[in-house]
């Protein structure tokens, strides 16, 4: 009896240094993790950084996404704190955000307040005599920040710019990126918002200026439909769905209209659903014409919706990059 008490002691000693071992293991576990994940953050904690690792498809800012669930989890297990529950560590109060059907008519301040001006994340390459110009009008559009809440990145839709011009290039198709700010522009001059076109107007008989090969000009931008309008799947990946939009008021619209109409096709053609087809607006409190007088092969696209995640517009800009690229190689350029 005495030799089974002595080993049911010993047992549950032993269980106990184990049970120790084991939370310290847990402890310096999440301490090294935390580190981890604060490190590489802080590697993509500016656009540029963040872009390159999206362009190179790379996916590891989703799995230092997926190390900081184990942190918070650890970190809970420990003090009984959830991050994600912010009335776990004190009260916030929520502010409420005014979706707006017509972009246009923003404010300054407020198209400022979307996100931030996205550099070139590769300005050492140049690509000589450039057949295509990329721009957007509305430059800080944004995107949802769903799939990358550890950083400090609010992808807008300059991103999608950036990405279709590496997307080009990896087709051996010359193009480039406005990268002058627009808004800054507006402010300069002392415009509203509502003159986004006009300063883009200017940029693009500036770089035809400078570069006469310039063919094809497209304004990206991001539509403020909900995500079940501007989503979806086809085969195992998820799409942003694309709009095309021509301006009426333009005398030549025509010319444009066959041009898009080209494109949709053959893009719905090849990735089934991932149009929402073309949009034709004309009339008081639009523009009507979107500088797409300036060429017969100025198009503009709307990628998604508010409610995306850069990944799905990434989809989508390589569909389209794929299909234009093929146009433009049929146009003989």
């Amino acid at each position: 009896m005495f030799k089974k008490k002595a080993k049911l002691k010993k047992e549950k000693k032993k269980y106990t240094k184990i049970k120790v071992l084991v939370v310290i293991a847990l402890f310096l576990g999440s301490i090294y993790l935390s580190y981890e994940v604060v490190s590489y953050k802080a590697s993509l904690s500016d656009n540029k950084e963040f872009l390159k690792h999206l362009i190179e498809s790379s996916n590891s800012y989703q799995a230092s996404s997926q190390s900081e669930k184990i942190v918070t989890s650890l970190v809970q297990f420990f003090s009984n704190v959830d991050f994600h529950e912010p009335s776990s560590i004190l009260s916030q109060s929520s502010a409420f955000f005014e979706e707006r059907d017509h972009e246009e008519n923003m404010t300054l301040e407020e198209a400022e307040n979307q996100s931030t001006f996205v550099e070139d994340p590769y300005p050492d390459k140049t690509d000589e005599k450039p057949l295509v110009y990329i721009y957007n009008s509305h430059q800080l559009e944004e995107y949802s920040t769903s799939n990358i809440e550890p950083y400090n990145i609010t992808p807008n839709v300059m991103m999608s710019s950036y990405i279709l011009r590496e997307k080009f290039r990896d087709q051996g198709i010359t193009s480039l990126v406005e990268e002058q700010n627009v808004t800054e522009l507006l402010r300069v001059n002392n415009w509203n918002y509502a003159a986004s076109y006009k300063v883009t107007r200017m940029l693009m008989e500036d770089a035809k200026l400078k570069n006469p090969s310039l063919t094809y000009f497209i304004d990206l931008h991001r539509d403020s439909v909900n995500r079940s309008i501007s989503t979806t799947t086809i085969g195992d990946l998820s799409y942003a769905k694309v709009m095309f939009l021509i301006g009426l008021e333009n005398s030549n619209y025509k010319e444009n209209l066959a041009f898009t109409e080209n494109i949709n096709n053959k893009l719905e053609e090849k990735y089934p659903g991932i149009s929402r087809g073309i949009y034709k607006k004309e009339g008081p409190g639009v523009n009507g014409v979107y500088n797409q007088d300036f060429s017969p092969k100025t198009i503009l696209i709307e990628i998604g919706g508010t409610e995306n995640t850069i990944d799905e517009v990434l989809h989508s800009v390589e569909a389209i990059a794929d299909v234009l690229g093929k146009i433009i190689k049929e146009d003989g350029q």
